[in-house]
């Protein structure tokens, strides 16, 4: 089995690992979206001397073709890419190209469900490893593999689950195309939906409708791409990048958004608009990474209102 493999994210990294030391990869592709991924692309692949290429979105259709056709693979494994795959490609290698979605398919279509599955408190993610077609997350299922997502979960923690699920799921691919034992299933598409990626105003924090539950799913949302769910004070933006749950009681008639408490022992505490609170237990800016009950030092008090 020869394997060509695109990837743009980390998320790929374990399963790739594990093909690298079968010696079953003839190459690997990444997009000209340069990140840290890129850089351990690159030095993964020389340190197995396994071809590596970068694609830019402009000639994407003739460089695959030519990529084929230079390492002639008998299966394509996408493991997260930012393009749409030209239709004139799919055919090309024995078994196609097979994307690894890492969410639920068909109800979880789209460039980042990860963030609204956390943000909107789903409670069960996974990895969906499913043939290309002409369209995005389309194609039949060929596999499937639940993940559980826990409130306390980031979308860094989540990752990491939905990594190790993909890595799982490789084995298994493997094995069935080698056995020819996949079963292809269709997607019912009266269940799809479809998920971008979150707006500017998707990341901020409004005081005044959002629950405590609700703040602290957005902020591990948040947490690590956005360094945080965003609040302000006096125009100062900053982000709340971890939350927990507080058991502190709110004053009757207290404004959501108001600091209830600040100090070492109860760190920051803050009113929700369900009459809760919440620790706030992170928080970045400019000026760095330190917990909640450190906003003191630019001028926050107890008694005083995020914006």
């Amino acid at each position: 089995m020869k394997i060509a493999i695109l990837c743009n994210d980390r998320l790929g990294l374990p399963a790739m690992q594990l093909l690298f030391q079968q010696q079953l990869v003839v190459a690997v592709g990444t997009s000209d979206r340069v990140s840290e991924t890129t850089m351990l692309l690159e030095k993964q692949c020389a340190s197995v001397l396994a071809p590596f290429q970068i694609f830019t979105k402009n000639n994407l259709e003739s460089a695959l073709g030519i990529w084929l056709q230079n390492h002639q693979p008998d299966v394509v494994f996408i493991k997260t890419f930012p393009w749409k795959i030209p239709a004139s490609v799919l055919s090309i290698p024995r078994f196609g190209f097979i994307n690894f979605h890492y969410a639920p398919l068909p109800q979880f279509r789209g460039t980042n469900p990860l963030f609204w599955m956390i943000r909107n408190r789903e409670s069960t993610g996974g990895v969906t490893v499913h043939q290309i077609d002409e369209n995005l997350d389309t194609g039949d299922i060929l596999l499937m593999k639940e993940v559980p997502i826990y409130p306390e979960a980031s979308f860094g923690m989540l990752i990491g689950q939905l990594a190790y699920a993909g890595l799982e799921l490789t084995t298994t691919l493997l094995q069935s195309l080698m056995n020819k034992t996949l079963s292809p299933k269709k997607q019912d598409s009266t269940q799809a939906k479809w998920y971008s990626q979150p707006k500017a105003e998707d990341l901020f924090i409004d005081w005044k409708t959002m629950t405590s539950t609700e703040v602290r799913a957005l902020a591990k949302a948040c947490n690590p791409r956005q360094k945080g769910a965003v609040a302000s004070y006096k125009g100062w933006t900053f982000g709340i990048t971890d939350v927990s749950l507080s058991f502190m009681a709110v004053p009757s008639e207290t404004t959501a958004g108001t600091v209830i408490a600040m100090d070492v022992s109860n760190g920051l505490i803050i009113a929700c608009a369900d009459g809760k609170s919440i620790k706030i237990e992170v928080v970045y800016s400019e000026e760095g990474y330190f917990s909640g009950h450190k906003m003191a030092q630019f001028g926050l008090r107890k008694g005083e209102k995020l914006d």
